[in-house]
């Protein structure tokens, strides 16, 4: 089959509509008024801020094609894909930008598309992403699924497609997070608005202009604008007011929800990190780090952020880019080590115990530190133990 073919009697399955909603000016609805989308959603500092931490570090960690041999592995460099997610996954992206973008298209949208082109063997070449705003999972009546690429693009069998899903209610297509999490952000966006509003007034609070004679629309509305015009903005705060006619000027005082926004503010970076599972101190949530704790939260970052969706790309990649007889042998994985290293000192503490515990040998320390080998450092063996001829 190739890699566009024709369906016919295809029925749609719950496609995400979010693409046609979008298009109208739509997004998930909030109490606070304000329209949650994908991409309203990254206006939100703190979504921001989880979803370049999650993408960046699962852009940045190498994806490794393994080979078993016996009770061992070798890296798979002659197999012909190895290199498809190490050095060029498409003729213009590099494999951090690919990972990147279909990461945070699930973060944001719950799907990532990426069509697996293929030589006449078989063996994918290239990987090519695709919008999944516009993209649509489509079913026929046997239980086989397609693809709709949308724009005209045609229709690709599940073989040829590499779909990374998230949350899911029913297997077939993931859940958009920032749908189930849309009102967090849209009491985010909005606290931020009022924020800006507040500093946008000269970070004062609202004020009153009382005049002792009866004033017309119009005199009411021109005392206005030129009042705003010459104070409103942080850089025209705390000019000289210069006052006719005996007017006066009341200026009213902060609410409580105006002195607690900066802490619904903190409270929502909080709660934003605790939906995506990113450890706090890497948005800038400092408030409960210290020293002596900030590399358990990179664990817990690496342990529940990262490394579920680690799995799903792994078991993802297995299944769609290997052929079924060379799953048994050959598998894709993170190396998730070269994202959570300890200090210098607890490292090398670390290499000497599983060295001596004939763990792993010299060079196999000197190559997690990108150290060369020396001859004669293969060798496993206790090193501080002496072994003396008998006279």
């Amino acid at each position: 089959m190739g890699i566009f073919s024709a369906l016919k009697g295809a029925t749609l399955d719950n496609p995400d509509d979010s693409g046609f909603f979008n298009f109208f000016g739509g997004g998930t609805p909030t109490t606070t008024g304000i329209k949650v989308t994908p991409d309203t959603a990254l206006t939100c500092s703190a979504v921001l801020s989880c979803i370049r931490v999650i993408t960046e570090d699962l852009a940045k960690m190498p994806i490794v094609l393994y080979k078993r041999a016996g009770d061992s592995r070798e890296r798979a460099v002659n197999h012909p894909i190895y290199k498809l997610l190490k050095r060029r996954p498409n003729h213009y992206q590099t494999p951090f930008e690919f990972k990147e973008l279909m990461q945070s298209h699930v973060l944001l949208r719950g799907n990532a598309y990426a069509v697996i082109i293929r030589d006449n063997a078989g063996i994918p070449i290239s990987l090519l992403p695709q919008d999944p705003d516009v993209v649509q999972m489509l079913e026929t009546d046997g239980g086989e699924f397609f693809y709709d690429l949308g724009n005209g693009k045609g229709i690709a069998p599940s073989e040829d497609i590499l779909h990374l899903r998230g949350l899911s209610k029913d297997g077939k297509l993931g859940l958009s997070l920032v749908k189930l999490m849309a009102e967090s952000i849209g009491l985010s966006i909005a606290t931020e608005k009022h924020g800006a509003t507040f500093f946008g007034n000269g970070a004062h609070p609202g004020v009153t202009l009382k005049h002792p004679g009866k004033l017309s629309k119009e005199a009411k509305a021109n005392i206005r604008k030129d009042w705003e015009d010459i104070h409103r903005g942080v850089d025209q705060a705390n000019r000289v007011a210069v006052l006719a006619e005996g007017m006066e000027v009341y200026q009213l005082g902060l609410s409580n929800e105006d002195s607690q926004f900066l802490e619904t503010r903190t409270f929502q970076r909080y709660e934003i990190s605790g939906f995506l599972r990113v450890a706090p101190h890497l948005i800038g949530a400092l408030d409960n780090a210290t020293f002596s704790n900030i590399e358990h939260q990179q664990q817990f970052h690496a342990s529940n952020a990262l490394h579920p969706w680690c799995v799903r790309w792994e078991e993802k990649l297995n299944n769609s880019l290997l052929f079924e007889d060379e799953q048994d042998i050959y598998y894709f994985e993170y190396l998730i080590d070269s994202l959570v290293r300890a200090d210098f000192k607890t490292r090398m503490e670390g290499y000497s115990v599983a060295i001596a515990s004939k763990i792993m040998s010299p060079n196999e320390a000197r190559r997690k530190e990108n150290m060369s080998p020396y001859e004669g450092g293969d060798k496993y063996e206790n090193p501080n133990i002496t072994v003396t001829k008998d006279k």
